[in-house]
């Protein structure tokens, strides 16, 4: 080979490999991103820390929504947080701290659940590449699974996400065959705050749980909440929840308060046990709606929608804390 071919070929060979970067769309646009040098993840959403340790990832920062957990990680978490060795920075608040984001000097910033705005999303974005929600859903309203494999074709996982998503699958799958009783079952998660009932569309995270039990919401709730994400009406609307399950995610002294209304207290739910009373830890979980979360939930959700709807008041539906 001459000389001059042979010192080219040296020199290709030479050069660094090209990048693997892939493009990813999501509901604030397009995000480059090369998943093999993915090292440093911030997550800036209220819940993607849980995503990424059921994908065995470690983030060096995470964002706080509630609970006052170590790392903020929830008990559903915490094993999967110790087995990657996870111990992030955590933001405290409600809103994206731009300045904390850069301050932990990532290389991709996750924002697929986060109170996040178009400027926001500039100015992350200039920090690292942002990962917003999958585009093909309201925002919020986005299925735990398409989330999941957002995320994992971020970081070069997606094996993994199968793997979780046909696990999680199958276990519901197993919950509905033994409990046929809950295939056409009328439900919905509620809240109840400052005197007033609070409802959410099929598209909740707790709804579309219940929905995959076969339980369903009421169609007239997407109607109510219009073009946001719950609906409040006084108690004297109780008939609209009076269904065959309702999963309540309140306190203990909010659910004295509502025990105690006349209106509630003239239900069919009231009279036949049909109300669900979650334990802090499962209202935390049924808010998460992550992949860990709702992996937890599974068996005690069952159990309670078993006893909820037997139509039996000696059948308590509620879990201790």
């Amino acid at each position: 080979m001459p000389r001059a071919l042979l010192l080219a070929a040296f020199a290709v060979l030479a050069q660094p490999a090209l990048a693997k970067e892939i493009t990813l769309h999501h509901a604030f646009g397009e995000t480059r991103v090369d998943p093999d040098k993915v090292k440093r993840i911030v997550s800036v959403g209220y819940h993607e820390q849980d995503f990424l340790y059921a994908l065995g990832i470690a983030p060096v920062g995470v964002h706080d929504w509630f609970g006052e957990h170590p790392f903020a990680t929830g008990p559903w978490a915490e094993e999967a947080r110790q087995a990657v060795g996870a111990t992030p920075d955590v933001q405290k608040g409600f809103e994206i701290d731009v300045e904390w984001a850069w301050g932990m000097e990532p290389d991709l910033i996750l924002a697929t659940y986060a109170p996040m705005d178009p400027q926001t999303y500039a100015q992350l974005s200039e920090i690292a590449p942002v990962v917003g929600p999958p585009a093909e859903f309201p925002l919020w309203g986005a299925p735990w699974d398409a989330e999941l494999r957002l995320i994992a074709q971020a970081t070069g996982r997606e094996a993994k996400a199968e793997e979780v998503i046909d696990r999680i699958g199958a276990k519901i799958g197993a919950a509905v065959a033994a409990h046929p009783q809950f295939r056409g079952l009328s439900g919905t998660a509620a809240y109840f705050n400052n005197g007033q009932i609070v409802g959410y569309r099929s598209l909740d995270g707790a709804n579309r749980l219940l929905t995959s039990f076969g339980v369903q919401t009421p169609p007239e709730f997407d109607k109510l909440v219009g073009d946001t994400d719950r609906f409040q009406v006084s108690p004297e609307r109780f008939d609209l929840f009076d269904l065959d399950v309702i999963l309540w995610l309140v306190e203990a002294p909010t659910r004295q308060a509502i025990e105690a209304l006349p209106a509630w207290r003239n239900t069919r739910a009231a009279h036949e046990g049909r109300a669900i009373w979650a334990s802090p830890d499962m209202m935390g979980a049924m808010a998460f709606q992550s992949p860990l979360s709702i992996e937890w939930a599974l068996e005690p959700l069952t159990r309670l929608l078993a006893a909820a709807s037997d139509g039996d008041p000696a059948t308590p539906a509620e879990q201790t804390p």
